[in-house]
């Protein structure tokens, strides 16, 4: 993260599962490692308007923050010898998404005409995660010459929770809606890296799948009469598309590194797949069959400078920049959110042992629209507030290594698997 994310073309801790499986083949020395994530998300909406039925509406301005901590990864790695060559064997857990999400709105809808202004409140919770659970080997071809893969079994619920209301006089209406979602999948990660004394190209390829996609949903809304409205818990297929890594890393000194990375991930492809006419082909993001969803390309780039201490431990300072757009564009705008990340990071490690932080602050200005009217919600109504949405993140990673001597995991291993 120091490194703003780049680390395709360098890959030489447990992590290179999730960026590069080849890199694994860098690692000499059994160890365990541990990283996980502080993350305080603020999205605010300023100077929205709505026009509807002839009547322009100002909306007043509001603000989401929350904070969480997540673990992200956990692993165990095992460097073994095979002839002179390096083939080494991980068994990792890493937490993909993180998606507990909550927030509060009460927002005031005012007819800039004279009229009575109407009470929105809005609450969205969200709880659960998308984890990945991992077996992977890399192997030292040459010299030259790594090359790795990872088998990944994807487990994932989450439950959603929303409440909206809208309070005009005397009368009040309100759409409660919940949803329950688990996936399962699996695909593989496959990865090279190149290496020169001063430097490397990484390259890999995370392989697109069909993954079951099960939910259930209800509605409970006055707005049309009392009503409760539930679908049952129904097995649906989406594909996950694939996604391709380039990564270069120079040293133009023994301390000192210059690396960049591109990826493409092909988010258009992330579809439902199933035999629902209604839903079969739409969009996982917007619920279009339209090609609005686009396809995005992230850069990242990084460097990085060694301390050597008297005492024998090395501490490193870095210095990450990169441009992620997502897989979100605003119907009503056009605008995608692009997120914009600069960041810091440093640790140590002396012995067997390494601790390591870094910080990053990314952030995304766009027009944007947002849906605050209960009939809007039911509706499907074309008509949204428009205005500026701002998105502030400020994320710190902790991550702990320990590595074990090699020499006697490796007489036990011969002991269990061979013998005396």
């Amino acid at each position: 993260m120091g490194l703003g994310g780049a680390f395709i073309a360098v890959a030489d801790d447990a992590t290179a599962v999730s960026f590069n499986p080849a890199g694994l083949a860098q690692l000499l020395k059994p160890e365990v490692s541990f990283v996980g994530r502080g993350l305080s998300k603020r999205l605010s909406f300023q100077d929205f308007e709505t026009t509807s039925k002839g009547r322009q509406l100002a909306v007043s301005d509001s603000l989401n923050s929350q904070t969480r901590f997540d673990p992200l990864f956990l692993s165990g790695t095992i460097p073994i010898r095979i002839k002179g060559h390096s083939l080494v064997l991980q068994l990792a857990a890493q937490r993909q998404f993180a998606l507990a999400e909550a927030s509060a709105r009460d927002l005031t809808e005012s007819d800039t005409n004279g009229g009575a202004p109407a009470l929105l409140k809005q609450r969205i919770d969200q709880s659960g995660q998308i984890d990945v659970y991992s077996f992977s080997m890399a192997y030292e071809v040459s010299a030259r010459i790594l090359v790795g893969a990872s088998y990944n079994q994807w487990r994932g619920r989450w439950d959603l929770n929303s409440n909206s209301s809208k309070t005009l006089g005397t009368a009040t209406t309100f759409v409660n809606y919940g949803q329950t979602n688990t996936l399962d999948g699996q695909n593989f990660n496959l990865g090279l890296i190149w290496r020169w004394p001063t430097w490397s190209f990484g390259l890999v390829r995370r392989t697109p799948f069909h993954a079951d996609y099960a939910f259930g949903s209800t509605v409970d809304t006055n707005a049309t009469g009392a009503t409760f409205k539930g679908s049952p818990h129904a097995n649906y297929g989406l594909h996950w598309p694939a996604s391709t890594g380039f990564g270069y890393a120079w040293r133009p000194r023994e301390r000192w590194l210059v690396t960049a990375d591109l990826q493409h991930t092909l988010w258009s492809d992330a579809r439902y797949m199933t035999p629902v006419a209604a839903l079969n082909n739409l969009s996982f993001f917007d619920l279009d069959r339209a090609n609005r969803t686009p396809n995005v390309t992230s850069f990242h780039m990084g460097t990085e400078y060694l301390l050597l201490t008297k005492g024998g431990s090395v501490v490193p300072l870095r210095f990450g920049l990169s441009r992620e757009p997502q897989p979100v564009v605003d119907r009503v705008t056009g605008d995608q959110r692009v997120i914009l990340n600069l960041a810091v990071g440093t640790g140590i490690k002396r012995g067997n042992t390494t601790l390591d932080i870094a910080y990053r602050y990314g952030w995304d200005r766009r027009d944007a629209s947002q849906f605050l009217d209960v009939d809007q919600l039911l509706r499907a109504s074309t008509v949204r507030s428009r205005g500026r949405e701002r998105l502030d993140l400020h994320r710190l990673d902790i991550s702990f290594i320990y590595q074990f001597e090699r020499q006697p995991l490796e007489r036990w291993l011969r002991y269990l698997f061979i013998g005396d």
